[in-house]
């Protein structure tokens, strides 16, 4: 019976994936690797009724984290001059073990915004 054999073309498009996604995949997989540490905090502090429960809070902590790592750590960049590729892991840690605490963090961001456009709003009249 012949063996199996993989042809060049299939090979030649590996070798080119893995090149070009190379190296996009460590700092993903730094935040995957962060953010699931993270997520960890709040699966073990929450009273979970099932299973399914806890990996959806787990998958949505990682998501959140995965989603928000680069945005943030490209801000604490601007701000305090740190390389973002150094605050990748702290922030996707830090977002991810936030978990369910989002909602305060929102409605104070959301104050602040409000009040900024009220300011904008007394100066024009």
């Amino acid at each position: 019976m012949a063996e199996p054999t993989a042809t060049s073309a299939g090979i030649s498009l590996t070798m080119l994936s893995v090149a070009l996604l190379g190296p996009m995949a460590g700092p993903y997989a730094l935040i995957a690797f962060s953010s699931l540490a993270g997520a960890l905090w709040p699966l073990f502090a929450d009273e979970t009724a099932s299973g399914r429960a806890g990996a959806w809070l787990l998958l949505r902590c990682m998501l959140t984290s995965v989603v928000l790592t680069a945005f943030i750590a490209g801000i604490a960049q601007s701000v305090w001059g740190i390389p973002e590729n150094e605050m990748l892991a702290p922030v996707a840690f830090l977002i991810s073990a936030l978990g369910n605490g989002w909602r305060p963090v929102i409605e104070a961001f959301g104050a602040a915004i409000a009040a900024l456009l009220g300011k904008f709003g007394e100066g024009r009249k």
